[in-house]
């Protein structure tokens, strides 16, 4: 019970702080949060990314144990999620929502945070190599499940899609100049890093004034609960069985656990809005994730640390 606690008030409670915040004030001011996302999207995230890759102490080749652990877990947790949508009975539809929403993690705007609060530093380079992998296998693997077979596009097109923002292309700059040990002039790499350090609070603030702009709609409260525990419980237990089944070092484990511990991720509410999936459940389901997650994610950082 101390250790639970521990970690709640040095880990979780900075987290729910600053989501608080974002929350109040947003209802209090009405804030602007979808110029807040782009502003996070566009420029301070791929700020960290390139600074925190550039800059990271580790070589570049002890990535590609996470690197490919990240694409097996997603392809491994896909079938998880639709097979409990079968197993329940639910209606052919929920089976992709299921299987994207148990995969989908936020690994980048909640996740990025956690890991700073939670791990050593060095753990940023593979949390960025997490968040950019997830984003390409989202759109181009989720895109090509959620969508209906009419609206399919091409792989390339849906690779292309990608790199619509410039989060991917800032994960492979900063591998660049890590792995080919090139320092930024000053007078670049200077504001990079400023602009980049304002990344951890200001996505959370962002996070819990979204979650402000969000209204719980009228779900089926028996789908709602398979699909919390599917992410919050099940996600992150079958990470932890397939790490120690691939041989993962125990430290990265435990990111990787942690990881997708974290709630769904909002892109899902996008895909599912643009390809009429269910939208209204999904987006109560990223809000209750998001809500439950300080109590179940303290659970399993705690359980990382004991075991």
């Amino acid at each position: 019970m101390e250790l639970f606690i521990d970690i709640a008030i040095n880990v979780t409670l900075p987290i729910v702080a600053i989501a608080a915040l974002g929350y109040v004030m947003q209802t209090r001011i009405k804030l602007d949060v979808a110029s807040i996302n782009r502003l996070l999207v566009t420029v301070i995230m791929p700020c960290f990314l390139v600074h925190f890759l550039a800059s990271a102490r580790q070589p570049v080749s002890e990535i590609w144990p996470v690197a490919y652990f990240t694409v097996v877990q997603f392809l491994f947790l896909i079938p998880v999620g639709w097979l409990a949508s079968l197993a329940f009975g639910l209606p052919r539809a929920f089976g992709p929502l299921l299987a994207m929403a148990t995969v989908y993690a936020n690994v980048g705007n909640y996740g990025i945070p956690l890991v700073q609060l939670a791990f050593p530093s060095e753990f940023l380079l593979h949390q960025s190599v997490i968040t950019a992998l997830m984003t390409i296998l989202m759109v181009t693997v989720g895109t090509w499940l959620l969508a209906p077979s009419e609206q399919q596009a091409t792989f390339a097109s849906r690779l292309a899609k990608a790199f619509e923002t410039p989060i991917v292309p800032a994960v492979m700059l900063g591998l660049v100049l890590r792995g080919f040990e090139i320092r930024l002039p000053q007078a670049i790499g200077t504001p990079i890093e400023l602009l980049g350090a304002t990344f951890p609070p200001l996505a959370l603030f962002a996070m819990g004034a979204q979650l402000a702009t969000r209204t719980a709609g009228a779900v089926n409260i028996g789908r709602l609960s398979l699909i919390l525990m599917l992410k919050l419980v099940v996600a992150p237990a079958v990470t932890w069985g397939l790490a120690i089944a691939m041989g993962m070092p125990e430290e990265l484990s435990d990111l990787l656990v942690v990881a997708a511990a974290t709630p769904i991720g909002i892109l899902l509410a996008l895909f599912c809005v643009e390809y009429a999936r269910e939208p209204k459940f999904i987006s109560t389901a990223i809000m209750m994730s998001t809500v439950l997650s300080p109590f179940t994610v303290t659970a399993w950082v705690m359980l990382t640390r004991v075991y």
